[in-house]
């Protein structure tokens, strides 16, 4: 598995891609920061664990935009059991948007801090999985890059 580049390496500028890091469980992921235009804590998350559809588990209004709350746990976690989620979670809102103009919010436990990969040490998803890019690795876990774009085309 590949690890993160410092900027100490060989790679071209058109190699770098800054990634947000967060948490799902006891997994590690990340984004695209410049798909990101906010991170906001979420206190209380019982009407989401509840909702029928984790693609559509709610939404809130965000600086005037609406925004879909995606329950990633629920998503790429077991499906027989509710989410053990942190005290505190927080809602990750992309850029991307809905067909009916609402923009998308993924709900995850942990946001970590931004990071700046080298595509050239992105290992490709190891199956059939078509939303996520691959993954590289970082302090000794496997950080897996998440495609927002096919999540949400």
């Amino acid at each position: 598995m590949a690890s993160f580049s410092n900027s100490g390496g060989n790679d071209s500028e058109s190699d770098q891609v800054a990634v947000l890091a967060f948490s799902l469980a006891d997994r590690q992921y990340c984004v695209r920061v410049d798909a990101v235009i906010s991170v906001l804590g979420v206190g209380d998350t019982s009407t989401v664990d509840t909702a029928e559809d984790p693609w559509n588990a709610g939404s809130i209004t965000v600086d005037g935009d609406q925004v879909r709350v995606v329950d990633l746990q629920r998503i790429f976690g077991p499906t027989n059991q509710t989410p053990n989620r942190a005290d505190e979670s927080e809602l990750i809102v992309l850029s991307e948007m809905d067909e009916s103009d609402a923009r998308y919010g993924w709900l995850v436990d942990d946001v970590d801090v931004t990071r700046t990969v080298s595509t050239i040490d992105l290992e490709p998803a190891r199956r059939s999985a078509r939303f996520v890019k691959g993954s590289f690795e970082f302090d000794g876990r496997e950080l897996v890059w998440l495609d927002e774009r096919e999540i949400h085309p």
